[in-house]
């Protein structure tokens, strides 16, 4: 008799023992009842758990699975085999009624494996244009976008990301020039007591104003990019949220305040300044389709949550070692560890190995905590790269896994699709519909192959 979860149950005859026969998918297990009345909720104790229980159970099932899952009601240790899907193995102990939780610890990263794997896949967008143009609202704007946007879209959007990156890098060189003594007209009273100097920046008077038409040059592509980026963007609050487009947004301000003289134009000033370097990031956010970038992407993501613990560490080692440097040297002449502060400067710059030298112990006790002090330096800096490399190389092979998943796709659907309007022309009304899928699952198993 098969009922409707797909079990065929032999009725037990009268008398019958409490052996019970259990079948899955021809491998055959005999055990007794009181053996499924162990683990209460399970599928196979419900089924037993009857006045007459059945004398043989059948379940199309896994079978490797089963005996795993017979062994949990006999010793009460769920273990897993190695060589099997993790995702499997969730769906068959799902379908006996075991959590997956009770999987002993030993085998519980080879569990786990693979659907870490699966959600970590789930995460990770094949494309982004592929996101982002189902917001769109007009046919032109996706064009614009991805010409700004998506470098590896077209051959005009490279153009225009290597223009992009050189007005970028040009804003920058000229900033920097313009920092430079000889031409900053507010420094111009450091050098003007030599008339070396006086004749140098007679010489030069000409290149302020060819860096003010190089900056010029560059606001208006900026804007003018900054504006294009704005209209044809598929969504406009996560465009303005976004932290790359607020720089690229206060980077354009300071041709408009140079002429500001006031203390407080100044220091904005150089606050805006300050942005106008950060947009070198920006050459990430035109790289984020490369494969090389999207994998470190997402695996600094991934380490973020470790990461984010190192300051922490850090600070409770400098605070440590800065109070035992502090009191170690505490009753030395000659010390510069005047208190816990400056000492705790010290940790940190001790603890980061950089060691600038302006501060050091003198004494035996302060030298041995300088010692040990160097020693956790070296463990902290160690610790974070074991989990970088690791998130490294499992997203690189999950980044790989899912382009070639994309790519095999797309390859099906452009070969078969016309094959199957030619086998559907040709075949209609001489072949049943049975006869017509089975055809149809055979020409897309054999593109699945390539």
């Amino acid at each position: 008799m098969m009922s409707s979860v797909g079990v065929f149950s032999l009725k037990a005859s009268e008398g019958s023992s409490e052996k019970i026969v259990i079948n899955v998918s021809g491998v055959k297990h005999e055990t007794h009842k009181s053996t499924l009345m162990t683990l209460p909720g399970s599928r196979l104790t419900q089924l037993v758990d009857t006045e007459e229980p059945p004398s043989e159970l059948f379940f199309d099932r896994h079978p490797e699975v089963f005996t795993h899952v017979l062994q949990y009601y006999r010793s009460g240790k769920l273990h897993c085999p190695t060589n099997l899907c993790g995702v499997l193995l969730e769906e068959e102990f799902d379908f006996w009624g075991i959590s997956g939780t009770d999987v002993e610890p030993c085998c519980w990263a080879a569990f786990r494996q693979n659907k870490d794997a699966v959600e970590a896949l789930a995460q990770i967008d094949p494309s982004v244009m592929e996101n982002d143009q189902s917001s769109h609202t007009r046919a032109w704007q996706p064009k614009i976008w991805a010409l700004f946007d998506n470098p590896l879209s077209s051959v005009r959007a490279k153009v225009i990301a290597v223009v992009s990156l050189f007005f970028i890098l040009l804003s920058i060189t000229a900033f920097s020039l313009q920092t430079h003594p000889a031409i900053n007209p507010h420094q111009m009273y450091v050098v003007s007591a030599d008339n070396s100097s006086e004749n140098f920046i007679e010489n030069l008077s000409v290149l302020p104003r060819v860096l003010d038409a190089v900056e010029l040059v560059c606001l208006i592509w900026f804007v003018f990019e900054f504006v294009m980026r704005a209209v044809s963007c598929p969504s406009k609050p996560r465009f303005f949220l976004n932290v790359m487009n607020i720089v690229d947004l206060l980077a354009l301000f300071p041709w408009f305040f140079r002429w500001c003289s006031g203390t407080y134009c100044i220091k904005a000033l150089g606050f805006l300044h300050v942005m106008r370097c950060i947009r070198v990031l920006h050459v990430f956010s035109l790289m984020q389709h490369v494969f090389g970038v999207r994998v470190l992407k997402h695996t600094l993501r991934a380490s973020a949550t470790a990461l984010c613990a190192f300051p922490l560490i850090l600070f409770s080692c400098t605070l440590i070692f800065g109070a035992m440097a502090y009191y170690t040297e505490l009753y030395n002449i000659d010390s510069s560890f005047t208190d816990i502060p400056s000492s705790c400067w010290w940790a940190v710059v001790t603890l980061t190995t950089v060691g600038y030298g302006d501060t050091y112990p003198v004494t035996v006790p302060g030298r041995c905590v300088a010692v040990l002090c160097a020693m956790v330096g070296v463990l902290l800096i160690i610790l974070p790269v074991p989990i970088i490399i690791n998130n490294f190389l499992k997203f690189n092979s999950l980044l790989k896994t899912k382009y070639s998943m994309a790519r095999k796709k797309e390859k099906i659907s452009v070969h078969t699709g016309p094959l199957i309007l030619e086998l559907l022309n040709k075949n209609r009304g001489t072949i049943s519909m049975i006869q017509l899928s089975s055809k149809v699952y055979i020409l897309l198993a054999e593109y699945a192959k390539m």
